[in-house]
């Protein structure tokens, strides 16, 4: 393992165990903020902020996958996508039942629900969306160079905000669906190095 993927698995690590101890205690207030800043965007926006977030539903692996092999006729790399896309759905929502913190508006009755988001019940971190979407960036990004490992991580960040502003997560739901996305996309990536060589 090198240097560089050992310090991102270390840095998720450290990124998931603390933004699920600080969700597990409540809300904190600076998290709040960062919440409203993002939550109070324009209406206008929700038209911009839905095809983004499609990318980290759990149809988002299962098509990339499909794609793939349309066009690679090969198991790798679409069997990782739909297998670990899957996984990180499922182990988000095991997280879920860890932590046990309650979506936006459960903490804030005022918050803008947009996008089809409701008031169900269900559980808040981590953010599925943010995690399949990151698990996804990062083993697409292990075939390529360090500006495009960039861009799709920021894009599975982007995601992750949009779920944030359709009022559906709150920030650290997100800090930790993107760090678990990581931790099973580096997963996924060290099983297909070991299966090829």
């Amino acid at each position: 393992m090198n240097g560089w993927k050992t310090a991102r698995i270390g840095a998720a690590t450290a990124a998931l165990a603390w933004s699920a101890a600080v969700a597990a205690d409540g809300l904190p207030e600076w998290e709040r903020r960062v919440y409203r800043a993002i939550n109070d965007a324009p209406d206008q926006l929700a038209p911009l902020a839905w095809p983004p977030m499609q990318a980290g539903s759990l149809s988002a692996p299962f098509a990339l996958a499909g794609c793939t092999w349309w066009r690679r006729r090969t198991p790798d790399p679409a069997l990782a996508y739909a297998a670990a896309g899957f996984t990180t759905w499922l182990v988000a929502k095991g997280v879920k039942k860890v932590v046990e913190r309650g979506r936006p508006y459960d903490h804030d009755p005022t918050t803008n629900l947009r996008l089809a988001t409701q008031t169900d019940g269900s559980l808040g971190y981590v953010s599925g969306h943010a995690a399949v979407a990151s698990t996804l960036a990062t083993i697409v990004a292990r075939d390529r160079g360090p500006v495009d490992a960039l861009a799709l991580h920021s894009f599975a960040l982007l995601v992750g905000v949009t779920r944030i502003y359709a009022g559906a997560h709150l920030p650290l739901d997100v800090v930790g669906g993107v760090a678990l996305g990581v931790l099973v996309g580096e997963t996924a990536n060290t099983i297909r190095t070991r299966i090829a060589g």
